[in-house]
């Protein structure tokens, strides 16, 4: 008998075996918005990467989500699924008001899964290059949701925004290296379409050694010890009493990807990087890789630093897409 993981529902998930091919890279893009005579209106000037200066005739109008490019980027393109990092400024229609705007630092972006239905912004950057510069209109429930704003801010759900975004940066949305052989005795990894995996942890007792194995081996650059890892990953717990395992943390959950530093924590403060078992398993691995590793505690968090999600002397697993160097 084996443990599940999360929910693995045999219509949806594509198991791993070896032997098969990378997954591609789309031949082409169709974007989910297009240009418009509202959209059209927007002008911005300034640099990629800093507030720009915009301006539209006053009452800009959204019927419908539109998108216009100010400025294509000579970069990437980001696909559907792709991670894109974004700065945005976001103005009130009606008057030309800047309502928010991030703070242009390439450290502290808006990370995205292009072509997300459920984010209108998401919809937008789907197709754009990196270092492109695009202006969308959409309305207020488009971008928040219905009656998601303040109140103070005499914000209809219909009333338009201007949504000014530049493309920082694009990273896979998924490990799409090349499938690995399986290795003994490590947990069995399923992939469903999205990327999002579900883990089967054998019923036995933990291995008492750190093992890390590739799942898909990817040909993108290699990650060296204190670069910033873009990573999309789930972490479970190893349990060996016949209990259903535990996710204990997922990005694929939140549905953005994190940023590790590939360094060993010093002595026992966390804080100071990422714990040994998995800074091993980034460190010499390549970007598209999928890679699991199974970490006991002597490779985890020294006692009394772990997450309350995970209790002390627990082995646990990580199975983490490299999805790009920041």
């Amino acid at each position: 008998m084996r443990k599940s993981v999360a929910v693995i529902m045999a219509a949806g998930f594509v198991a791993v075996t070896a032997g098969c091919s990378s997954i591609p890279q789309p031949s082409s893009c169709d974007p989910l918005t297009s240009a418009g005579d509202a959209s059209n209106l927007i002008s911005a000037t300034g640099d990629l990467g800093e507030a720009p200066s915009v301006s539209f005739p006053t009452p800009v109008i959204a019927q419908e989500l539109q998108t216009t490019i100010l400025t294509s980027g000579d970069g990437d393109t980001v696909y559907e699924g792709d991670i894109a990092d974004i700065q945005a400024s976001l103005f009130i229609g009606s008057s030309g008001e800047l309502l928010t705007s991030t703070d242009y630092d390439p450290a502290n972006p808006v990370r995205l899964t292009a072509g997300d239905v459920s984010s209108a912004m998401a919809e937008s950057i789907q197709c754009q290059t990196v270092g492109s510069r695009a202006a969308t209109v959409l309305t207020v429930e488009e971008m928040y949701g219905p009656d998601a704003l303040d109140p103070s801010l005499n914000l209809a759900n219909d009333d338009t925004l201007v949504l000014v975004t530049d493309v920082d940066a694009r990273y896979l949305g998924r490990a799409n290296g090349s499938l690995s052989s399986p290795v003994s005795g490590m947990p069995a990894v399923v992939t469903a379409p999205d990327g999002t995996p579900g883990i089967t942890i054998p019923n036995e007792n933990p291995p008492t050694d750190l093992r890390i194995a590739n799942i898909r081996t990817g040909d993108g650059d290699t990650v060296e010890e204190g670069d910033q890892v873009v990573v999309h990953y789930t972490g479970v717990l190893w349990n060996s009493d016949g209990a259903e395992s535990t996710v204990f943390d997922s990005s694929w959950e939140r549905k953005q990807p994190s940023t590790f530093e590939a360094v060993e924590m010093t002595g026992d403060d966390a804080s100071t990087g990422l714990i040994p078992g998995l800074a091993q398993a980034l460190v010499g691995k390549t970007v598209g890789s999928q890679v699991i590793a199974v970490i006991p505690p002597e490779f985890g968090y020294p006692e009394g630093s772990a997450p309350t999600s995970i209790p002390d002397g627990s082995t646990i697993v990580f199975v983490l897409d490299i999805l790009g160097i920041q």
